[in-house]
Protein backbone atom coordinates (compact mmCIF):
# COMPACT_ATOMS: atom_id res chain seq x y z
CA UNK A 1 0.00 0.00 0.00
CA UNK A 2 2.97 2.54 1.05
CA UNK A 3 4.14 2.15 -2.70
CA UNK A 4 0.94 2.64 -4.38
CA UNK A 5 0.31 6.03 -2.22
CA UNK A 6 3.96 7.17 -3.17
CA UNK A 7 2.86 6.31 -6.96
CA UNK A 8 -0.31 7.95 -7.05
CA UNK A 9 1.38 11.17 -4.91
CA UNK A 10 3.99 11.83 -7.17
CA UNK A 11 1.79 11.06 -10.14
CA UNK A 12 -0.76 13.58 -8.57
CA UNK A 13 2.49 15.94 -8.22
CA UNK A 14 3.89 15.03 -11.59
CA UNK A 15 0.70 16.13 -13.16
CA UNK A 16 0.07 19.48 -11.57
CA UNK A 17 3.93 20.97 -12.21
CA UNK A 18 3.59 19.35 -16.03
CA UNK A 19 0.10 21.32 -16.38
CA UNK A 20 1.50 23.87 -15.41
CA UNK A 21 4.24 24.33 -17.18
CA UNK A 22 2.75 23.55 -20.23
CA UNK A 23 0.24 25.93 -20.65
CA UNK A 24 0.19 29.78 -21.75
CA UNK A 25 -1.41 32.88 -22.37
CA UNK A 26 -5.07 32.35 -23.99
CA UNK A 27 -5.71 32.80 -27.85
CA UNK A 28 -8.87 34.28 -27.52
CA UNK A 29 -7.13 37.81 -27.19
CA UNK A 30 -5.96 39.46 -30.54
CA UNK A 31 -3.74 41.23 -27.79
CA UNK A 32 -1.64 38.21 -27.07
CA UNK A 33 1.47 38.16 -28.80
CA UNK A 34 1.79 34.08 -29.06
CA UNK A 35 -2.14 31.95 -29.52
CA UNK A 36 -0.66 29.27 -26.57
CA UNK A 37 -3.13 27.79 -24.13
CA UNK A 38 -6.24 26.57 -26.26
CA UNK A 39 -4.03 25.18 -29.05
CA UNK A 40 -1.40 23.65 -27.12
CA UNK A 41 -3.94 21.46 -25.41
CA UNK A 42 -6.11 20.88 -28.67
CA UNK A 43 -3.26 19.44 -30.35
CA UNK A 44 -2.12 17.93 -27.11
CA UNK A 45 -5.33 15.89 -27.10
CA UNK A 46 -7.74 14.27 -29.33
CA UNK A 47 -10.52 15.54 -28.97
CA UNK A 48 -13.98 14.96 -31.51
CA UNK A 49 -17.41 14.00 -31.57
CA UNK A 50 -17.54 10.33 -30.97
CA UNK A 51 -19.44 8.85 -34.30
CA UNK A 52 -18.07 5.94 -35.35
CA UNK A 53 -18.81 2.35 -33.66
CA UNK A 54 -16.44 0.82 -31.18
CA UNK A 55 -13.72 -0.81 -32.33
CA UNK A 56 -14.27 -4.70 -31.42
CA UNK A 57 -11.96 -5.89 -28.74
CA UNK A 58 -11.21 -9.02 -26.74
CA UNK A 59 -12.68 -8.78 -23.51
CA UNK A 60 -14.59 -10.24 -21.05
CA UNK A 61 -17.20 -12.73 -21.81
CA UNK A 62 -20.43 -10.30 -20.69
CA UNK A 63 -22.97 -12.76 -20.99
CA UNK A 64 -22.32 -13.77 -17.44
CA UNK A 65 -24.13 -10.72 -16.56
CA UNK A 66 -27.17 -13.00 -17.35
CA UNK A 67 -30.00 -12.91 -14.55
CA UNK A 68 -27.65 -10.90 -13.16
CA UNK A 69 -28.96 -7.82 -10.47
CA UNK A 70 -27.09 -4.82 -9.79
CA UNK A 71 -27.45 -2.22 -7.30
CA UNK A 72 -26.76 1.29 -8.60
CA UNK A 73 -26.18 4.07 -5.29
CA UNK A 74 -26.58 7.45 -7.01
CA UNK A 75 -25.38 10.36 -5.65
CA UNK A 76 -27.87 12.41 -6.80
CA UNK A 77 -30.53 11.13 -9.34
CA UNK A 78 -31.36 13.77 -11.95
CA UNK A 79 -27.71 14.95 -12.51
CA UNK A 80 -26.05 14.45 -15.71
CA UNK A 81 -22.49 13.52 -14.65
CA UNK A 82 -24.06 10.62 -12.68
CA UNK A 83 -26.55 9.25 -14.67
CA UNK A 84 -24.28 9.26 -17.38
CA UNK A 85 -22.35 7.53 -15.80
CA UNK A 86 -25.14 4.81 -14.47
CA UNK A 87 -26.71 4.50 -17.78
CA UNK A 88 -23.15 2.95 -19.16
CA UNK A 89 -23.79 -0.10 -16.52
CA UNK A 90 -27.49 0.09 -16.90
CA UNK A 91 -27.53 -0.69 -20.49
CA UNK A 92 -24.86 -3.23 -20.61
CA UNK A 93 -26.66 -4.92 -17.76
CA UNK A 94 -29.76 -5.05 -19.55
CA UNK A 95 -28.28 -5.94 -22.82
CA UNK A 96 -26.79 -8.99 -21.24
CA UNK A 97 -29.99 -10.31 -19.83
CA UNK A 98 -29.23 -8.70 -15.96
CA UNK A 99 -31.09 -5.66 -14.66
CA UNK A 100 -30.45 -2.96 -12.17
CA UNK A 101 -31.84 -1.47 -8.96
CA UNK A 102 -31.66 2.22 -8.25
CA UNK A 103 -30.87 3.56 -4.47
CA UNK A 104 -30.90 7.20 -4.07
CA UNK A 105 -28.57 8.25 -1.36
CA UNK A 106 -29.62 11.55 -1.98
CA UNK A 107 -26.71 13.66 -2.59
CA UNK A 108 -24.47 11.72 -0.31
CA UNK A 109 -26.34 12.71 3.15
CA UNK A 110 -28.24 8.82 3.03
CA UNK A 111 -25.33 7.25 1.42
CA UNK A 112 -25.20 4.41 4.47
CA UNK A 113 -28.53 3.63 4.06
CA UNK A 114 -28.75 3.33 0.41
CA UNK A 115 -25.69 0.55 0.84
CA UNK A 116 -28.05 -0.98 3.77
CA UNK A 117 -30.56 -1.26 1.55
CA UNK A 118 -28.62 -2.66 -1.47
CA UNK A 119 -27.06 -5.21 0.91
CA UNK A 120 -31.02 -6.13 2.56
CA UNK A 121 -32.11 -6.45 -1.65
CA UNK A 122 -29.75 -9.46 -1.71
CA UNK A 123 -28.30 -7.51 -5.07
CA UNK A 124 -25.30 -9.66 -6.82
CA UNK A 125 -23.14 -6.42 -7.04
CA UNK A 126 -23.06 -2.73 -6.26
CA UNK A 127 -22.26 -0.12 -8.69
CA UNK A 128 -21.36 2.96 -6.21
CA UNK A 129 -22.29 6.22 -8.66
CA UNK A 130 -19.79 9.19 -6.50
CA UNK A 131 -20.80 8.56 -2.64
CA UNK A 132 -17.43 9.11 -1.03
CA UNK A 133 -16.18 5.92 0.43
CA UNK A 134 -12.76 7.20 1.11
CA UNK A 135 -13.60 9.19 4.49
CA UNK A 136 -14.24 5.61 5.53
CA UNK A 137 -18.19 6.08 6.35
CA UNK A 138 -18.94 3.63 4.17
CA UNK A 139 -16.55 0.59 5.92
CA UNK A 140 -19.34 -1.24 7.63
CA UNK A 141 -21.45 -1.74 4.22
CA UNK A 142 -18.41 -2.49 2.47
CA UNK A 143 -17.74 -5.13 4.59
CA UNK A 144 -21.19 -6.32 4.54
CA UNK A 145 -20.98 -6.80 1.08
CA UNK A 146 -17.15 -8.31 1.15
CA UNK A 147 -18.20 -11.11 3.22
CA UNK A 148 -21.51 -11.73 0.62
CA UNK A 149 -19.32 -12.04 -2.05
CA UNK A 150 -20.72 -8.98 -3.27
CA UNK A 151 -18.52 -7.10 -5.63
CA UNK A 152 -18.71 -3.51 -5.48
CA UNK A 153 -17.11 -1.26 -8.02
CA UNK A 154 -16.94 2.82 -7.13
CA UNK A 155 -16.85 5.78 -9.90
CA UNK A 156 -15.27 8.97 -8.54
CA UNK A 157 -15.81 8.50 -4.73
CA UNK A 158 -12.30 7.62 -4.21
CA UNK A 159 -10.64 4.39 -3.05
CA UNK A 160 -11.02 2.10 -0.26
CA UNK A 161 -10.30 -1.85 0.38
CA UNK A 162 -13.30 -3.71 -0.64
CA UNK A 163 -13.90 -1.75 -3.78
CA UNK A 164 -12.43 -1.41 -7.11
CA UNK A 165 -12.14 2.34 -8.23
CA UNK A 166 -12.47 4.30 -11.45
CA UNK A 167 -11.51 7.98 -10.80
CA UNK A 168 -10.49 11.01 -12.75
CA UNK A 169 -6.71 12.31 -12.85
CA UNK A 170 -8.23 15.83 -11.14
CA UNK A 171 -4.61 17.42 -10.02
CA UNK A 172 -3.87 17.08 -13.91
CA UNK A 173 -7.65 18.16 -15.00
CA UNK A 174 -7.48 21.23 -12.06
CA UNK A 175 -4.10 22.08 -13.64
CA UNK A 176 -5.29 22.52 -17.08
CA UNK A 177 -8.38 24.09 -16.30
CA UNK A 178 -7.05 26.29 -13.65
CA UNK A 179 -3.90 27.57 -16.30
CA UNK A 180 -6.60 27.93 -18.83
CA UNK A 181 -8.34 30.27 -16.61
CA UNK A 182 -5.21 32.15 -15.17
CA UNK A 183 -4.10 32.85 -18.93
CA UNK A 184 -7.31 34.17 -20.11
CA UNK A 185 -7.09 36.38 -17.16
CA UNK A 186 -4.11 37.48 -17.20
CA UNK A 187 -4.80 37.58 -21.23
CA UNK A 188 -7.81 40.06 -21.03
CA UNK A 189 -5.59 42.20 -18.02
CA UNK A 190 -3.00 43.46 -20.10
CA UNK A 191 -0.54 40.49 -18.91
CA UNK A 192 -1.36 40.58 -15.73
CA UNK A 193 -2.78 37.82 -13.90
CA UNK A 194 -4.50 39.61 -11.13
CA UNK A 195 -8.07 39.68 -9.72
CA UNK A 196 -10.72 38.15 -7.86
CA UNK A 197 -12.12 34.14 -8.97
CA UNK A 198 -15.08 32.80 -7.22
CA UNK A 199 -14.73 28.90 -6.47
CA UNK A 200 -18.22 26.95 -6.64
CA UNK A 201 -18.09 23.57 -5.00
CA UNK A 202 -20.00 20.90 -3.63
CA UNK A 203 -17.53 19.35 -1.31
CA UNK A 204 -19.11 15.82 -0.89
CA UNK A 205 -16.74 13.44 -2.92
CA UNK A 206 -12.99 13.16 -3.47
CA UNK A 207 -12.66 14.12 -7.13
CA UNK A 208 -14.75 17.83 -6.42
CA UNK A 209 -12.58 18.68 -3.42
CA UNK A 210 -9.38 17.82 -5.34
CA UNK A 211 -10.77 19.92 -8.09
CA UNK A 212 -10.96 23.22 -5.90
CA UNK A 213 -7.97 22.11 -3.60
CA UNK A 214 -5.79 22.04 -6.73
CA UNK A 215 -6.65 25.26 -8.46
CA UNK A 216 -6.24 27.32 -4.72
CA UNK A 217 -2.69 25.35 -4.58
CA UNK A 218 -2.06 27.24 -7.83
CA UNK A 219 -2.91 30.93 -6.91
CA UNK A 220 -2.74 33.33 -4.13
CA UNK A 221 -0.16 33.84 -1.65
CA UNK A 222 3.29 32.22 -1.95
CA UNK A 223 2.71 30.82 -5.55
CA UNK A 224 3.33 32.23 -9.21
CA UNK A 225 0.15 33.98 -9.02
CA UNK A 226 -0.38 36.41 -5.96
CA UNK A 227 -2.30 38.63 -7.09
CA UNK A 228 -4.86 36.24 -7.71
CA UNK A 229 -7.42 35.88 -4.71
CA UNK A 230 -9.76 33.15 -4.41
CA UNK A 231 -13.42 33.11 -2.40
CA UNK A 232 -15.22 30.26 -2.19
CA UNK A 233 -19.33 29.00 -1.61
CA UNK A 234 -20.87 25.46 -1.23
CA UNK A 235 -23.65 24.37 -3.06
CA UNK A 236 -26.44 21.98 -2.33
CA UNK A 237 -25.88 19.40 -4.48
CA UNK A 238 -29.39 17.85 -4.51
CA UNK A 239 -30.52 21.45 -6.28
CA UNK A 240 -27.32 21.93 -7.79
CA UNK A 241 -27.87 23.90 -10.81
CA UNK A 242 -30.68 26.17 -8.83
CA UNK A 243 -28.71 26.75 -5.92
CA UNK A 244 -25.00 27.14 -7.98
CA UNK A 245 -26.79 30.37 -10.19
CA UNK A 246 -28.18 31.71 -6.77
CA UNK A 247 -24.92 31.68 -4.82
CA UNK A 248 -22.92 33.03 -7.65
CA UNK A 249 -25.80 35.79 -8.28
CA UNK A 250 -25.30 36.77 -4.69
CA UNK A 251 -21.31 36.60 -5.00
CA UNK A 252 -22.09 38.88 -8.05
CA UNK A 253 -23.69 41.52 -5.88
CA UNK A 254 -21.24 41.58 -3.27
CA UNK A 255 -18.32 41.63 -5.48
CA UNK A 256 -19.46 42.72 -9.54
CA UNK A 257 -15.30 42.51 -9.77
CA UNK A 258 -15.07 38.94 -10.10
CA UNK A 259 -13.24 37.87 -12.81
CA UNK A 260 -13.96 34.71 -13.46
CA UNK A 261 -15.96 31.16 -12.02
CA UNK A 262 -14.01 28.01 -11.51
CA UNK A 263 -17.19 25.54 -10.92
CA UNK A 264 -16.21 21.73 -10.03
CA UNK A 265 -18.55 19.98 -12.44
CA UNK A 266 -20.67 21.08 -15.03
CA UNK A 267 -23.75 21.28 -13.16
CA UNK A 268 -22.70 24.47 -11.12
CA UNK A 269 -21.00 25.79 -14.36
CA UNK A 270 -24.22 25.81 -16.01
CA UNK A 271 -25.89 27.71 -13.01
CA UNK A 272 -23.00 29.96 -12.52
CA UNK A 273 -22.67 30.68 -16.38
CA UNK A 274 -26.33 31.91 -16.18
CA UNK A 275 -26.33 34.28 -13.59
CA UNK A 276 -22.70 35.07 -15.03
CA UNK A 277 -24.53 35.86 -18.00
CA UNK A 278 -27.11 37.98 -16.75
CA UNK A 279 -24.72 39.95 -14.66
CA UNK A 280 -23.71 42.23 -17.33
CA UNK A 281 -19.44 41.52 -16.47
CA UNK A 282 -17.13 40.39 -18.20
CA UNK A 283 -16.64 37.34 -16.51
CA UNK A 284 -16.20 34.11 -17.31
CA UNK A 285 -16.84 30.53 -16.58
CA UNK A 286 -14.10 27.15 -16.47
CA UNK A 287 -15.63 23.41 -15.48
CA UNK A 288 -15.47 19.89 -15.45
CA UNK A 289 -17.05 16.48 -17.15
CA UNK A 290 -18.10 17.56 -20.66
CA UNK A 291 -21.81 17.32 -19.95
CA UNK A 292 -24.28 18.29 -23.16
CA UNK A 293 -25.94 21.61 -21.11
CA UNK A 294 -22.42 22.64 -21.07
CA UNK A 295 -20.60 22.05 -24.46
CA UNK A 296 -24.03 23.89 -25.72
CA UNK A 297 -22.89 26.85 -23.58
CA UNK A 298 -18.99 26.74 -25.10
CA UNK A 299 -20.68 26.73 -28.14
CA UNK A 300 -22.94 29.60 -27.74
CA UNK A 301 -19.89 31.92 -26.99
CA UNK A 302 -20.99 33.12 -24.02
CA UNK A 303 -19.98 33.07 -20.73
CA UNK A 304 -18.91 29.46 -20.43
CA UNK A 305 -15.49 29.37 -22.14
CA UNK A 306 -13.78 25.69 -20.86
CA UNK A 307 -14.47 22.02 -19.56
CA UNK A 308 -12.67 19.08 -18.82
CA UNK A 309 -14.00 16.35 -21.06
CA UNK A 310 -14.41 13.17 -19.01
CA UNK A 311 -15.39 10.01 -20.68
CA UNK A 312 -18.83 9.03 -18.96
CA UNK A 313 -19.58 6.30 -21.53
CA UNK A 314 -16.27 4.97 -21.30
CA UNK A 315 -16.57 4.76 -17.61
CA UNK A 316 -19.76 2.86 -17.73
CA UNK A 317 -18.41 0.96 -20.01
CA UNK A 318 -15.38 -0.46 -18.29
CA UNK A 319 -17.34 -1.01 -14.82
CA UNK A 320 -19.28 -3.44 -16.71
CA UNK A 321 -16.75 -4.91 -17.79
CA UNK A 322 -15.08 -5.27 -14.23
CA UNK A 323 -18.33 -6.82 -12.96
CA UNK A 324 -17.92 -9.39 -15.76
CA UNK A 325 -14.53 -10.05 -14.79
CA UNK A 326 -15.48 -10.28 -11.08
CA UNK A 327 -18.45 -12.42 -11.72
CA UNK A 328 -16.42 -14.92 -13.10
CA UNK A 329 -14.16 -15.30 -10.41
CA UNK A 330 -11.26 -13.34 -12.43
CA UNK A 331 -8.84 -10.70 -10.37
CA UNK A 332 -8.94 -7.64 -12.42
CA UNK A 333 -5.51 -5.96 -13.50
CA UNK A 334 -6.04 -3.13 -10.82
CA UNK A 335 -7.78 -1.76 -7.98
CA UNK A 336 -8.16 1.31 -9.13
CA UNK A 337 -8.70 3.27 -13.00
CA UNK A 338 -7.30 6.30 -13.81
CA UNK A 339 -9.44 8.62 -16.51
CA UNK A 340 -7.55 11.47 -18.39
CA UNK A 341 -9.49 14.08 -19.23
CA UNK A 342 -8.66 16.83 -22.13
CA UNK A 343 -9.37 20.50 -21.54
CA UNK A 344 -12.73 21.45 -24.55
CA UNK A 345 -12.76 25.47 -25.29
CA UNK A 346 -15.06 27.21 -28.20
CA UNK A 347 -11.22 26.05 -30.05
CA UNK A 348 -12.32 22.67 -29.93
CA UNK A 349 -15.71 21.97 -29.25
CA UNK A 350 -16.99 19.35 -31.30
CA UNK A 351 -19.95 20.81 -33.39
CA UNK A 352 -22.42 18.40 -31.60
CA UNK A 353 -22.18 15.72 -29.23
CA UNK A 354 -20.11 14.79 -26.33
CA UNK A 355 -16.05 15.83 -26.25
CA UNK A 356 -14.22 12.65 -24.56
CA UNK A 357 -10.82 12.91 -25.66
CA UNK A 358 -9.20 8.99 -26.16
CA UNK A 359 -11.28 7.64 -23.78
CA UNK A 360 -7.33 5.80 -22.38
CA UNK A 361 -7.43 4.38 -18.93
CA UNK A 362 -4.01 4.00 -16.71
CA UNK A 363 -4.33 1.48 -14.28
CA UNK A 364 -2.47 1.62 -11.09
CA UNK A 365 -2.91 -0.99 -8.43
CA UNK A 366 -0.92 -3.44 -5.67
Amino acid sequence: MKKRNTLITTLALTALLGGLVSCSSDSDNEAAPEPQATDAVATDSTVAEDTSAPAETTGPDLSILKDKNIGLISLAPGLEPVDRLGKGVEDCVAANGGKTQVFDAKGGTEAVQAFEQANNAGVDAIYNLANDIGNGSLDAALKVAGEAKRPVVTVWGGQRTGSYSITGLEFQSAARVGQYLIDKIAAENGGAAAGDVLIVNARVTPSLRQRADAFSAMVGKDTEYPDIKVTSVEVDISNALADAQAKVEQAFQANPKIKAVFASFDTLGQGAATAVDASGTEAFVVSFNGDSTALDMIRSGKSFKATAGNDLEGTGALACELFAKLFAGETPEATTFWMDSPLVTDKNVPASGFATGPGSFTLFGN
